[in-house]
């Protein structure tokens, strides 16, 4: 066997362990699970109360803006009850990376495939809000 087969030969080896590989571990990536719980929240649907919908006007904000600004956000699991019957409560606030860009931060409940968002704590008001 000359140089080329034995090349060819290890190279069909190779390129069907890499699939093997691939298929086993493909889908696996390196975040966090705060991270992964995170990405799950801010991707699924909404439930707004409207004392959060009143906030949420007070700081310019609607539902898809506010999904994007959650990218900047972690879960703070030592304020949060994720073990909460019917649904897990978990304290959202600002990165340490982006500390002092946002003013608010709030508290989102994982009912099934539902966020539902009762209240927005507005930590300084750019203006005098008047949702109660």
């Amino acid at each position: 066997m000359n140089f080329w087969k034995r090349l060819r030969f290890y190279g069909i080896g190779f390129g069907i362990g890499l699939l093997i590989v691939y298929a086993m571990f493909g889908n696996r990536s390196c975040a966090s699970p705060g991270q992964v719980k995170m990405r799950e929240l801010s991707f699924q649907y909404f439930r707004l109360s409207d004392k959060a919908r009143c906030k949420m006007n007070c700081l310019k904000l609607n539902e898809h803006l506010l999904k994007i600004k959650l990218r900047h956000f972690e879960i703070n699991y030592d304020k949060s009850d994720v073990h909460k019957i019917p649904c897990g409560s978990y304290f959202i606030e600002e990165q340490k990376e982006h500390a002092g860009e946002y003013n608010f931060n709030l508290v989102i409940y994982d009912c099934d495939s539902v966020s539902e968002i009762n209240d927005i704590n507005i930590l300084k008001a750019p203006q005098t809000c008047t949702c109660q």
